[in-house]
C-alpha cells in the first residue's frame, strides 16, 4: 500500500478509536446512571408504567448515537486524514520524479522548497546533492576530454612513426629511437600523474609523516633543477631561516619537484627562481618566486584545476597537472597551497606546512 492511503488510514483509525472509546464509555457511564435514576423512579412510584421498557429505549438511542459518532468520526478522519497525508506525502512525491528524472537525462529539473519545515530542509539538501552530482559529472567529462587529448598526441606520433619504420619510411636509428622512448615516458607519466592525483584527492594516499628538514630538502630539490635551469639562463636562489616540518618526504619532494618545475619552466631566459623560506605562526612557509608572465586575473584557483593551461599555445612540457597534485598532496599532509602574482612581476606560490614542536618551534 502507498504512503498517502497508509498515512489516511491511520489518522482514520485514530478518530475512530478516541470516538469510539469516548462514546463507550460514556454509554457506560449513562446506562449507569439511567439505571439508578430508574430504579429510584420506580421505588418512589411503584405503579410507574413500563420502567423497563423505558430503560431499554433510552439504551438503544444511547447506543445508536455512538454509532453515529463512531461513523462520523471515521468519514472526517478519512476526509481531514486524507487532506493532511497528501500535503506529506506531495513533497516526497516530488523528490522522487526529481530524481527520476536525473536519471534519464534531465540535470536541470529540481525540487521546490516551500516553508521552512523539515520537508522543506529535506528538499533543499536534496537539491544540493543534485547541484553537486551535476557538476562532479561536469568535472569527469571534462577530465577524460583532456586525458584524451592529451594521450592522443603521443600516441599519433607514436603511431606513425611505427609505421613509418616498418614500411622503411623512417630509420630505426638511435635517435629516432629515443625520440619514441621520451613519448612512451611522457604517456606512462601522465598515468602514474592521473593516478596520484585520484589517490590524494579521495585520500587513499599512504603517507608516513616524520620530522623533516625542510631546508635540506628544497636546497637538495634545487640542486636537482641546476642543470635545466643554467642551461635556459634562469638562476634559481635559496634564503630564509632553517625550519622542520612534519610531512611524508616522498610526498613533499613531490611537492616541491612540482612548484620548482612549473616556476624554470614559466621563466623566461635571464630570469631568476627564488625559495624563500620563513615561519607564520604556528606554520612553515616556503615560497616559490619566478619572474615569468605570472597569473592572469582570476587563474589564482584555475591553474590547481586538472590539465588547466592558461595560454593554449604554449608547448607541452608537463601533464598538466603538476600544480593539482601539488595542491592535493600539500593539503593531505595538513597543508595548503595558494598561488598569486607578485608587485615586482612573476608569480608566486605558498605552501604552508606545520612546524613540529621540535627544532622548528620555540619554547
Amino acid at each position: 500500500m502507498r504512503l498517502l492511503p497508509r498515512l489516511a488510514l491511520a489518522m482514520a483509525l485514530v478518530a475512530v478509536s478516541v470516538a469510539g472509546l469516548s462514546g463507550w464509555l460514556a454509554y457506560r457511564v449513562a446506562a449507569d446512571h439511567v439505571g439508578r435514576a430508574l430504579s429510584l423512579g420506580g421505588s418512589l412510584n411503584p405503579g410507574a408504567p413500563r420502567m423497563g421498557l423505558r430503560r431499554q429505549r433510552l439504551l438503544q438511542d444511547l447506543r445508536a448515537s455512538l454509532w453515529t459518532a463512531v461513523g462520523g468520526a471515521l468519514l472526517l478522519g478519512l476526509g481531514v486524514g486524507t487532506l493532511l497525508a497528501s500535503n506529506l506525502v506531495r513533497p516526497v512525491q516530488e523528490l522522487a520524479e526529481v530524481a527520476e528524472a536525473y536519471r534519464k537525462g534531465d540535470r536541470r529539473r529540481r525540487a521546490r522548497v516551500v516553508g521552512k519545515d523539515e520537508v522543506a530542509e529535506v528538499a533543499r539538501s536534496f537539491n544540493l546533492l543534485l547541484d553537486t552530482l551535476e557538476r562532479k559529472e561536469a568535472e569527469e567529462k571534462r577530465l577524460f576530454s583532456d586525458i584524451a587529448h592529451d594521450l592522443r598526441t603521443p600516441l599519433t606520433v607514436l603511431q606513425g612513426d611505427l609505421e613509418a619504420m616498418e614500411d622503411g619510411l623512417l630509420p630505426c636509428t638511435p635517435e629516432n629511437l629515443r625520440r619514441l622512448q621520451e613519448e612512451v615516458r611522457f604517456l606512462a607519466r601522465l598515468v602514474e600523474d592521473i593516478r596520484l592525483l585520484t589517490q590524494a584527492e579521495e585520500g587513499a594516499l599512504r603517507l608516513s609523516p616524520k620530522v623533516l628538514d625542510l631546508e635540506a630538502l628544497a636546497r637538495k630539490m634545487l640542486d636537482r633543477f641546476r642543470i635545466q635551469a643554467e642551461a635556459k639562463g634562469v638562476q634559481l636562489s635559496l634564503a630564509g631561516e632553517p625550519l622542520w616540518v612534519l610531512a611524508d618526504a616522498e610526498a613533499l619532494s613531490r611537492v616541491l619537484q612540482n612548484l620548482l618545475d612549473n616556476a624554470v619552466r614559466h621563466t623566461p631566459p635571464g630570469g631568476r627562481v627564488e625559495v624563500a623560506l620563513g615561519r607564520e605562526g604556528s606554520w612553515a612557509r616556503l615560497e616559490v618566486r619566478d619572474t615569468g608572465p605570472g597569473l592572469r586575473p582570476g587563474e589564482e584557483e584555475k591553474v590547481f584545476q586538472r590539465f588547466y593551461r592558461g595560454d593554449p599555445a604554449r608547448t607541452r612540457g608537463g601533464s598538466g597537472l603538476g600544480l593539482s597534485i601539488a595542491k592535493a598532496l600539500a593539503e593531505a599532509m595538513g597543508g595548503r597551497l595558494q598561488g598569486a602574482n607578485r608587485k615586482e612581476g612573476g608569480a608566486v606560490f605558498v605552501l604552508w606546512l606545520p612546524l613540529t614542536q621540535g627544532k622548528g618551534l620555540s619554547s
